[in-house]
Order: structure tokens, then sequence, then C-alpha cells
């Protein structure tokens, strides 16, 4: 798989056959294909359920930071690697 950059204008969305379930707020998933679980954290929870259909990751920051107290700059510092994370593991595609 070739490297992907993560910019403001790359869109994302989650893949279809990834199974959830909410544990007390938080997301545990299950990937199909991969027959592996992943667990989410309360942001990494927001981030999965605001990319159901396709959104560029300016939008999903603007949404990140009215819901929490961050700068959008430090806002893209600290998902861009959490969204990488989940294109390298095949449960998030990006659109162009």
């Amino acid at each position: 798989m070739a490297k992907i950059e993560i910019t403001l204008d790359t869109i994302i969305q989650k893949k279809t056959d990834v199974l959830t379930s909410d544990l007390d707020g938080e997301k545990v998933m299950m990937s199909i294909e991969k027959g592996e679980y992943y667990g989410l954290g309360k942001t990494g929870t927001f981030i999965w359920d605001n990319i159901e259909s396709p959104i560029k990751i300016k939008a999903l920051i603007e949404m990140i930071t009215e819901n929490y107290n961050i700068d959008e700059n430090k806002c893209f510092a600290d998902i861009a690697p959490f969204i990488m994370d989940l294109i390298e593991k095949e449960l998030v595609v990006v659109t162009y």
C-alpha cells in the first residue's frame, strides 16, 4: 500500500464491512476482512461516528473543535496519526 499523506482536503469514510458495538460510550470494532478487534476512546469514537459519509478532514476538525476545547492545528496534529492508523488497518478508505 502506498503511503498516503493526510491533508485538510483529504476525504475519508469508514468501510462498510466493519462491525461496531458501543461499550460505555466508546466503540469496539471488528474488521470482518481481517478478523481483528479494535477499541476506540472517546475522541476516536466521535471521529468514527462522524465518518459514515465521506467527509473532508477540515470539516471533521471543525466538528471536533466545536465539541472539545482544542486548537485546530493541535487537533489536526493529534488526529492525523489516528486517521493514518485507521487507513493502514483498512478500517477507513480515502476517497478523492
